[in-house]
């Protein structure tokens, strides 16, 4: 546990004096501005503009994890070809972890000050909200939940393809998951990683605003039978890959 927090601290560091923790400050900040600044003279309904707000957070997730996770990759890469974490003292899958672990705190903090952002403003300054902060705080957990497996998708992509593969990877999957909230994702986004953020929250949101959905119907029982045990069988995939992975060229 020691080793861990000492290289969780280490990572941190790397950090400084990267656009990484400017990413995670400035997209909740300016997403949460615009939305508001829009909904001040919107007509939509209340529960309408939390969820058209929800679900573009939701859509746009995958293309902003692509981006930190090669971020983080190539801050590897350029401190010495990944040495960092292959010659490190300290068990490889360990570091694997640590650098997971970064993404992961840094992401679930952006998506609760996004949504938190959002809802105190759509009910202090617009005063229009009727679920309260709860409903988002809890919405902003299912949406950063649903995504664990696209951290570690971006992650091992950033690693042994480079950034291009990421990226790109992460704009393909935004707009995926955008069209899985068409009747198009009706019956197969459970099986689609892209589509499990935004349907969720989707799902969360109708269920907030006092619609009943059945769970056969809605896809909902199917979507946490694949989510959950796919998630936890990516995280062992990638540990077991990470620590035969020797390092690639940081032309690619």
């Amino acid at each position: 546990m020691a080793t861990l927090l000492g290289l969780l601290r280490a990572d941190l560091l790397k950090t400084r004096h990267t656009p990484f923790l400017l990413i995670h400050l400035l997209a909740p900040l300016t997403g949460a501005a615009v939305f508001l600044a829009y909904y001040s003279y919107s007509p939509w309904s209340a529960s309408d503009k939390a969820l058209a707000f929800m679900q573009s957070l939701g859509c746009a997730l995958p293309a902003l994890i692509g981006l930190v996770c090669s971020m983080a990759a190539e801050q590897e890469a350029n401190a010495g070809q990944y040495q960092g974490m292959l010659a490190m003292p300290a068990a490889r899958i360990t570091t694997y972890i640590s650098k997971l672990l970064l993404l992961l705190c840094f992401g679930l903090g952006a998506v609760l000050f996004a949504y938190s952002l959002f809802g105190l403003g759509f009910s202090r300054i617009l005063q229009q909200d009727r679920l309260g902060l709860p409903f988002y705080l809890t919405g902003a957990v299912i949406l950063f939940g649903s995504n664990i497996f696209l951290y570690l998708l971006h992650l091992t992509a950033s690693l042994q393809f480079g950034r291009g593969a990421s990226i790109g990877t992460g704009l393909a999957g935004s707009l995926v998951s955008a069209l899985m909230l068409t009747g198009l994702g009706d019956s197969i986004w459970p099986y689609i990683p892209f589509a499990w953020g935004v349907r969720f929250i989707s799902l969360w949101t109708i269920h907030a605003s006092g619609i009943t959905l059945s769970p056969a119907v809605s896809g909902l029982n199917t979507g946490i039978a694949v989510c959950i045990p796919g998630t936890i069988t990516a995280s062992l995939l990638c540990l077991l890959w990470f620590r035969r992975w020797e390092g690639r060229s940081t032309e690619n």
